[in-house]
């Protein structure tokens, strides 16, 4: 009799957890198909070069990752899964979601402080200045619900590989070697050899500055700084010796408009010219009157304090402002006797025109010293008088200068070809030094993973867990209520 009443406890215990059960399932998967969970195709995407754990890119600039969202980015996405003629980058983009990956201790970093008191000089790194290197990058269907798995799988594939490239565009060193923004036949000579030679010095500095970052580099046995001095070799031989044949023998497409040049350089640096020496004489006058070493005492009833004045500070000051003015005249005065004998080489008459140079403006002038009325005087006294030239002149001089023209145009072209030479040279190392840094072992995408609400999946399994799981609990408190029960009845009637 007890066995069977036994059996009896045992066999409602049981009911009560499957109803239980049975109900907790049903009630998920109408929770879990009521409000379903996204469905989205994920990757993880790594960084590993030097810089990242700093934001930084391998061409020195701050990187953002949310570059992925942009319109170039997103269109060669859809065409690397040859999908650009159903979707467009505007469709994509709200879909598209990139989070970094922090650490677990996040919290405890957010409310990290350094005492005022710590002087140690290792310290903790704080939540501002981390910087995450790995990132997950989800690519959800609302753009589609009907789009099958493997075309979103391959549309989020697509994107990454579409992302990598571009980074390796934007972020990598590299070098526009296309002159196309300077069309040199469109310029004089004087022009075409200045913006030449600005165009191989600044290449040459870039080199330089690549070099000192990273001088073990090489590639085809050579380094950054062997690509310096091939520019820097151009530089100071072939357009010096250019530049000097120019203005010697005042080789020109235009001779007018080259002279008007000239009148204008010359004006305008007179003007400097004048300018600077009123501001020099005002200088010595105050660095003559100025007093120096002053120094205060201040007594107490107890002691007396000494108080360094900064006169000397001031006085050094002055005199370095004073010393980069006599510079920047030194400077002035060469530009302007280097365009004299332009002028006077273009023209033929360097005597002449050496003779009419602009009248140039004492330091010493009292007038300007005092920065009266006298300081006008002087600016407005500078002028350059206007030279005009025959037309049999400029006849007899351009037969003269066709030969020398015609040599001149070849030496640009080649000096041209030479430098085009180099700078293809040195793009190529540029592209190899940028693999190094960026490559699939530093810019890794790995993790490819597809979630869509389904009954043999783990976020149902998590939902019928956190949904029938307490359901079940109260099945079995209940269960053991009613033995408890049915057993103290039992002892009653016992």
């Amino acid at each position: 009799m007890k066995q069977m009443k036994k059996t009896h406890w045992l066999r409602n215990a049981l009911l009560i957890l499957l109803a239980c059960g049975i109900v907790g399932l049903v009630l998920s998967a109408v929770l879990f198909f009521g409000k379903p969970s996204p469905t989205y195709a994920s990757a993880t995407l790594v960084f590993t070069f030097d810089g990242a754990t700093t934001g930084i890119a391998p061409n020195g600039t701050a990187f953002d990752l949310r570059d992925i969202l942009r319109d170039e980015v997103l269109s060669q996405g859809l065409k690397n899964a040859s999908m650009d003629g159903r979707y467009t980058p505007e469709q994509i983009r709200p879909s598209l979601v990139a989070r970094g990956v922090y650490p677990e201790d996040m919290a405890e970093q957010i409310m990290h402080y350094e005492s005022l008191l710590n002087f140690t000089a290792s310290r903790e790194l704080t939540i501002g200045d981390y910087h995450p290197t790995t990132f997950n990058i989800a690519l959800y269907n609302d753009f589609d619900k009907s789009i099958p798995k493997t075309d979103l799988m391959a549309l989020l594939q697509g994107i990454m590989d579409a992302y990598r490239t571009y980074f390796s565009q934007v972020y990598a060193y590299n070098l526009d070697t296309d002159l196309t923004l300077f069309s040199l036949d469109e310029y004089d000579y004087p022009q075409q050899l200045q913006i030449l030679e600005e165009r191989l010095t600044t290449v040459s500095s870039y080199a330089q500055e690549l070099y000192e970052k990273e001088p073990a580099f090489r590639w085809n046995g050579k380094g950054f700084n062997d690509i310096s001095v091939q520019l820097n070799t151009l530089i100071d031989s072939n357009i010096t010796r250019l530049d000097a044949d120019l203005t010697i023998n005042a080789l020109t497409k235009n001779p007018e408009r080259l002279l008007t040049q000239y009148q204008f350089e010359l004006r305008n640096l007179n003007n400097q010219l004048a300018k600077q020496n009123i501001a020099l004489a005002k200088l010595d006058k105050l660095i003559a009157s100025y007093e120096k070493n002053e120094v205060l005492y201040l007594s107490t009833s107890e002691s007396l304090t000494k108080i360094d004045g900064n006169s000397s500070e001031t006085y050094d000051i002055l005199m370095a402002r004073r010393k980069s003015l006599a510079n920047d005249i030194t400077n002035i005065n060469y530009q302007i006797n280097l365009y004299q004998l332009r002028l006077s080489d273009l023209l033929g008459e360097s005597d002449d025109v050496t003779g009419k140079s602009m009248p140039s403006v004492d330091a010493t002038d009292e007038s300007a010293a005092e920065g009266g009325e006298g300081q006008n005087d002087i600016v407005d006294s500078v002028s350059v008088p206007v030279i005009t030239i025959s037309e049999e002149d400029l006849a007899a001089a351009e037969r003269k200068r066709e030969t020398r023209q015609v040599q001149l145009e070849a030496a640009i072209h080649s000096l041209v070809t030479e430098s085009d030479a180099i700078l293809a040279e040195f793009k190529a190392m540029l592209q190899a030094y940028s693999s190094q840094k960026i490559n699939e072992l530093t810019m890794t995408v790995t993790k490819y993973v597809y979630k869509a609400p389904a009954l043999l999946s783990g976020a149902f399994i998590k939902k019928v867990i956190m949904t029938a799981g307490p359901i079940m609990a109260i099945g079995f408190m209940v269960s053991m209520a009613l033995i408890a029960i049915s057993r103290k009845r039992e002892e009653t009637k016992a």
